[in-house]
């Protein structure tokens, strides 16, 4: 069941209804107001409110977010899961983007 969550932006917070898809991240759509002309409107983010990746439908979201769940401990701070990424997954950041993008992810700030 969705539950209110607050979302940084550069233009302000904004409130948003997001499902936890997988310990520590979740998913939501973003307002109607907010980007109209955008095709991927549901976003796969840390709990603490760092969007990962901008998805077509919200299926494809949770997916993506049980798919990279496994990766790290998403509970911990963005910060501690951005290093174990880094870090622990062969090929680093970049292996983790594109993984993101193989599951239909884009880039939130071009979606």
């Amino acid at each position: 069941m969705p539950e209110p969550f607050s979302i940084p932006t550069t233009a302000g917070t904004v409130a948003v209804d997001a499902t936890e898809a997988a310990p520590g991240l979740l998913v939501f759509e973003i307002p109607a107001d907010r980007k109209p002309d955008a095709t991927h409107r549901w976003m796969l983010a840390h709990h603490a409110g760092h969007v990962l990746a901008a998805f077509e439908t919200e299926p494809a979201a949770t997916k993506a977010a049980e798919q990279v769940g496994a990766l790290t401990d998403w509970t911990r701070s963005v910060m501690t899961a951005a290093t174990h990424i880094s870090l622990g997954l062969e090929g680093g950041a970049k292996a983790f983007l594109q993984l993101l993008r193989d599951l239909g992810g884009q880039d939130p700030a071009n979606a």
